[in-house]
């Protein structure tokens, strides 16, 4: 029996994962049409500093990244943020305030921080002490970030920390990003617990004595390219990588069990399954002939744009005690930046002795414009927000800007449904597969759902 052919159009996380499952068994090919893999990862290394453009991390809570990164050889490579370099500031009125001790994402479960914190009002304190007794939500219609929170802990807790910590994951609007499609844990422990606060509480366990406390994020020490090369090393003897090469069209074969796939100049691939894992707009575009209801589907997923500035500094000239992550800015302080991160407190081995790096977030839903300023106006604007809000005169050894178009899935209002039907559609097209960023939110999820798309070929049954 012949071995089954794929084709993976898109060489990002979601589909180097996809072909390395399937890569033992079947013949694959993939397309990406950067001259790059990785799609939103990237990493560049220069003067001993590392930089990562897109993402840096993944949470610990979902396992599938770090175990494909051991499963890969990583298990020495994984590292966890620096103990002592945890705390998170916000932005508020001008200054930089520690967020409270005792807040598990934004939901408080210790009194003494948050009644002594000057970011709110003792109004908003108020308000956030009630959270036990506000009765639980019984309907199932979809709520946002902003909406689930303003009900359960106030609309000051939700402006000043949870829109920008949660929204900003998804560099999104916290009013428009659904709950269920994001974070349907905090659904299920409203109605288990019947409070958020007691959830939480619940959910507590303290370390077992001598036992170092786990931050909730994991990286990788070179960087998160090494788990892109790692994979492409991994798939290279095994499955055709072709970069530079954009998918134009998909069309039904000469049989109908198989596919042609169209790239642009006009070479053609036949395959038995095709799997779209790059943004949805890439298989809107392939699909547009093939099926005009799939096309619409498609092009009802959102994407929002982005960029980062990084500024290598020397330690000399920040005077700063740089004693955290970075901090996050609130929407109603109207500034241009979303947050940053001080790069080299947060991960070892990210600067050179007596230097550091900060890398500042601008663009996101309703803010895409500030991305489109030239490289040398993003960097002053950049410039001039650190200074504001750190107290320091930047004198960059060197910058660098990254820039993510369309690049950032926005899982707004809805987005569930959206996707469903999006799958419907796909059920008339046999051997037609999608997955990667719209489809699911983040590095584990993206692995886990490649995974899931991979184990579908293999039950999907070949034409004899």
């Amino acid at each position: 029996m012949s071995r089954r052919r794929v084709v993976v159009v898109g060489g990002g996380i979601s589909g180097l994962t996809a072909a390395h499952a399937l890569a033992p068994t079947c013949d694959v090919t993939l397309f990406e049409a950067a001259p790059r893999l990785g799609g939103n990862i990237v990493t560049v290394d220069t003067a001993g500093f590392t930089l990562d453009g897109g993402p840096d991390s993944w949470v610990n809570t979902k396992p599938a990244a770090s175990e494909l990164a051991r499963a890969l050889g990583l298990a020495g490579e994984l590292i966890d943020t620096e103990g002592a370099s945890r705390k998170v500031y916000v932005s508020h009125k001008g200054e930089l305030l520690p967020m409270p001790d005792g807040l598990v994402l934004g939901i408080p479960t210790k009194l003494g921080p948050m009644v002594t914190t000057p970011l709110f009002t003792w109004d908003g304190k108020l308000r956030m002490a009630l959270e036990p007794f506000i009765p639980a939500r019984q309907s199932d219609t979809d709520e946002s970030i902003g909406e689930f929170f303003s009900r359960r802990l106030g609309d000051e807790v939700t402006d000043k920390l949870i829109a920008p910590m949660l929204g900003g994951i998804y560099a999104g609007d916290a009013w428009e990003i659904s709950m269920q499609a994001t974070f349907p844990q905090f659904i299920q422990s409203e109605r288990t617990h019947g409070s958020l606060v007691r959830a939480m509480r619940a959910a507590k366990k303290p370390a077992a004595t001598g036992e170092k406390p786990k931050g909730a994020f994991t990286s990788l020490r070179g960087g998160m390219v090494s788990l892109v090369e790692a994979l492409a090393t991994r798939l290279e003897p095994a499955a055709k990588l072709r970069l530079g090469r954009r998918v134009d069209a998909i069309a039904r074969a000469t049989t109908e069990d198989a596919w042609t796939v169209v790239l642009e100049g006009g070479e053609r691939a036949a395959a038995d399954d095709v799997i779209f894992a790059g943004p949805a707009t890439a298989l809107q575009h392939a699909a547009r002939a093939l099926d005009p209801r799939l096309a619409a589907a498609l092009g009802t997923l959102r994407y929002t744009t982005t960029a980062t500035v990084f500024f290598a500094l020397r330690r000399d000239d920040v005077d700063h005690p740089l004693d955290g992550v970075g901090y996050i800015v609130p929407r109603s302080e109207r500034r241009s930046t979303m947050a940053a991160t001080w790069v080299s407190s947060k991960w070892a081995n990210r600067a050179p002795e007596g230097h550091v790096l900060i890398r500042t977030f601008f663009g996101g839903a309703g803010r895409e414009a500030v991305v489109d300023l030239g490289d040398k106006e993003l960097v002053e604007l950049a410039t001039r927000e650190l200074e504001e809000m750190m107290h320091i005169r930047v004198r960059p050894v060197f910058t660098h800007v990254f820039r993510f178009r369309q690049a950032s899935p926005q899982p707004t209002l809805g987005h569930l449904g959206r996707v469903r039907h999006i799958r419907d559609e796909l059920a008339r097209s046999p051997g037609l597969h999608v997955t990667g960023s719209g489809f699911a939110i983040g590095i584990p999820d993206c692995i886990k759902l490649a995974q899931e798309t991979a184990r579908a070929v293999l039950a999907r049954p070949l034409a004899s």
